[in-house]
């Protein structure tokens, strides 16, 4: 269910579609987003092939993007090294390493072990620069 948190947030931005950004009037939650989740999700087990087929793909891609965003850390540390830090991590930098280190080592044995799933899985990605793009420049217009 939180899925549709993502298209809803990122509609209500004005980077989607904006009918994904409404909100159920008694319910308050994001029901076009999670209608059109629900029908993708049902559509991709009906043509997409097996659960497990359709569970690789989504493993990948969801442990890139928790790569990515472990090491944002350092990004963030470097950009901005006087920023009011209210909480310490511990073992910085080595854990924060660790992760990206052992997260990139999941990707790649993901990677190598189904090409296919996951090539598919990249593909999707990718598919989504040109989309952003688009209504990124259709925002600033």
């Amino acid at each position: 269910m939180s899925g549709a948190r993502v298209p809803f947030a990122v509609a209500r931005d004005g980077y989607f579609f904006r009918a994904l950004a409404e909100v159920h009037p008694r319910f308050h939650t994001p029901s076009v987003a999670i209608v059109v989740q629900a029908v993708l999700s049902i559509l991709l087990l009906l043509l997409g092939g097996n659960f497990r087929q359709l569970f690789s793909l989504a493993i990948f891609a969801e442990w890139l993007f928790y790569m990515i965003a472990g090491s944002t850390v350092f990004v963030f540390r470097l950009r901005e090294p006087q920023a009011k830090r209210p909480y310490r991590m511990w073992g910085y930098p080595w854990v924060p390493i660790l992760f990206v280190v052992t997260s990139a080592f999941l990707l790649y044995y993901t990677f190598t072990e189904n090409l296919r799933n996951s090539a598919a899985g990249v593909l999707v990605i990718l598919a989504g620069i040109p989309i952003f793009a688009y209504f990124s420049r259709r925002r600033r217009a």
